[in-house]
């Protein structure tokens, strides 16, 4: 199998390698570009609810990349 283009667009490159995802799954893939670590809650627009929850976080370094995924 070849692999995509280096030039192809971000946000196609990690759902290519990936098995289809089930009817509103959602994948981001968020990079700290800043030089301290960051904290990040996702929050619904819809519903009271908050990812990843129980009062956590997830916690990215500097120039770091993390792949989320929320399940509803």
């Amino acid at each position: 199998m070849a692999l995509p283009n280096a030039s192809a667009p971000r946000s196609v490159l990690p759902h290519c390698l990936r098995p289809a995802a089930h009817a509103g799954d959602v994948t981001f893939e968020i990079k700290n570009s800043h030089p301290n670590a960051m904290r990040v809650e996702l929050y619904s627009q819809d519903r009271d609810y908050v990812w990843p929850g129980d009062d956590q976080d997830y916690y990215l370094n500097d120039g770091e990349t993390e792949e989320i995924d929320l399940v509803p």
